[in-house]
Parts: C-alpha cells; sequence; structure tokens
C-alpha cells in the first residue's frame, strides 16, 4: 500500500517506510544536540560576558554532522553488532527523512534561540523551553511506538 511505503504502520515497515516512529525521535535527537552544543554558546556568553566559543550557525552544523554520523553508524556498525532493529538496514528514504527530521529538531531549538536572545530573556527561557520541548516529543515517539506495536501482527 502507498501509505504504508510512506508512514510504517506495522512492524515489519519500520525502517523501511519515509516515516516510522523512530523518525520522531529524530526530531528529539535533534533538539537535545542543539541544546547540548549550544552550551557552548550561551555559558561563555552569560558567565564571562565573553564571545561564545561557537556560534549559533556552528551549533546548527554540528547538529547536523551529528545526524549523519548517527545514521552511519546505526546502519552500518549496529547492524554488523546485531543491535539494529529488526537486523535490516534502513531505506535510503528512512535515512533522508531521519537526517532532515533532526534538522529540524534543531532549527526549531535555534529559531527560539534566536527569539529568545535577542528579547535578552536569557539562558533560562531557552533552556526550558527546549527540555519541555524534548520532553513532548519524547511523549509523541512512545505513543507512535506503542501504536505501531499495537498494530502488529506479531504481538
Amino acid at each position: 500500500m502507498l501509505l504504508n511505503e510512506f508512514i510504517a504502520t506495522d512492524i515489519i515497515e519500520v525502517g523501511i517506510s519515509w516515516f516510522d516512529f523512530y523518525s520522531i525521535g529524530h526530531i528529539c535527537f535533534g533538539i537535545g544536540l542543539f541544546l547540548f552544543f549550544s552550551l557552548f554558546y550561551t555559558i561563555p556568553k552569560r558567565k564571562y560576558g565573553s564571545i561564545p566559543i561557537f556560534s549559533l550557525l556552528l551549533v546548527f552544523i554540528l547538529t547536523n554532522i551529528c545526524s549523519v554520523i548517527w545514521e552511519i553508524v546505526e546502519n552500518l556498525v549496529f547492524l554488523d553488532l546485531g543491535w539494529k532493529f529488526e537486523d535490516r538496514a534502513d531505506s535510503w528514504q528512512n535515512i533522508t527523512t531521519d537526517i532532515l527530521l533532526c534538522a529540524i529538531g534543531g532549527l526549531g531549538t535555534w529559531l527560539f534561540a534566536y527569539i529568545t536572545f535577542e528579547k535578552e530573556k536569557g539562558a533560562f527561557a531557552y533552556y526550558t523551553f527546549g527540555l519541555i520541548g524534548f520532553g513532548v516529543w519524547i511523549s509523541v515517539f512512545i505513543v507512535l511506538r506503542y501504536l505501531t506495536f499495537q498494530n502488529s501482527p506479531m504481538i
């Protein structure tokens, strides 16, 4: 079915379809990576009043580089070690979507960082938003994972 090639609704479609419940986790990954790397922007700026070690553009670039590295490790190393879900490599469509969703998570966090720091709200509001956003997306991931497993005839 066309819908199942686009959105995985069953266990056997995970990693093959463009989107699956792990795809949502990549938004979380993008948010988390951006939040982590942005520490090199916020801490020096706030604590020492000096120029940040990283610019927000570099933080976004590092987020995307880590996303690509993750997909390589996941589909080569984890597959070789037998740690990969269903012991099969992701399709190129799924890998592409995962990388783009990680970038979207990082981009959304960057946008909020820009808005927050332009309005001089400070790092507390930025990291509070980031952690809340990360938690919301983790919740969406858990719900979608549950629904996918419930729909599977294997269970």
